[in-house]
Order: structure tokens, then C-alpha cells, then sequence
């Protein structure tokens, strides 16, 4: 019984260090960013912006979850001319901070300089990912 136990202590041992951990700052920018390519195929399918996220396409094969790492729904907003901001407030749910208790905060145009939908790989106007860009 020892030497089985001390097998399966060596085998979770190993495996626990091939596991890879996505940190939650990058989890949580990989999110905003499949929810912006939902909100741009939802609005070239039905030819408007979506009121909710569960109005959203499925998109199989990705995470759709709508929400930060750290189990929070994204607060969703468009503006006037179809600017869409998606924010998380980060791990202390408070406004600033540092580290994973900085903000993120996506923004994005759904429409070109022509007034047709983007497409979903647009650019960003800011980057989760690079505050103030």
C-alpha cells in the first residue's frame, strides 16, 4: 500500500506541473475579446446591436463565458454612435488599482468609417490589455 500510494503522489505531483494557468488578467482579456467577435456577428446577423449578452451567438470551440476571472459579469455599454465598452473592475471589484485589481476595459467601434459593420477582428480603439491605448 505505501509504494501505490507514493506512486499516485508522484504522478499528481508531475502533473500538477504540466498544467498550465492561464493568469486571470489574460483570461479575462481572452473573454473580452471573443464577446467583441460575438457582439460584431450578432449585429451583421441581425443588423443591430445586442441588448444583452445573452442575446449573443454561440461560437463553439471558444470560451463564451461573459464574465472576468474572477466571476464577475462584464459591464456592457454603447454609446450614441455604437461604441461599445466592456469593463471589468478587476479582482477588488473597485475602480483603479494595480496589479489584477487594475480595471480592464475594452472599447471598440461595431461600425467602419463607411457605416458597415466591423469585422470581428477590428481593431480596438482600447485595449484591454494596454490601458490608455
Amino acid at each position: 500500500m505505501p509504494r501505490r500510494w507514493l506512486q499516485l503522489v508522484t504522478a499528481f505531483a508531475l502533473a500538477a506541473c504540466h498544467v498550465d494557468v492561464v493568469p486571470p488578467r489574460s483570461l479575462t482579456a481572452g473573454r473580452m475579446f471573443v464577446t467583441k467577435r460575438r457582439i460584431i456577428q450578432f449585429a451583421q446577423q441581425r443588423g443591430r446591436l445586442p441588448q444583452t449578452f445573452a442575446d449573443l451567438p454561440a461560437m463553439p470551440g471558444y470560451d463564451t463565458e461573459t464574465v472576468d476571472a474572477w466571476g464577475r459579469p462584464f459591464d456592457y455599454s454603447v454609446d450614441g454612435t455604437g461604441i461599445v465598452t466592456l469593463r471589468s473592475l478587476g479582482a477588488d471589484k473597485q475602480p483603479g488599482g494595480d496589479g489584477d485589481n487594475r480595471d480592464m476595459i475594452a472599447v471598440f467601434a461595431t461600425r467602419d468609417a463607411e457605416g458597415h459593420w466591423q469585422n470581428e477582428l477590428g481593431p480596438w480603439i482600447q485595449d484591454p490589455l494596454k490601458p490608455g491605448t
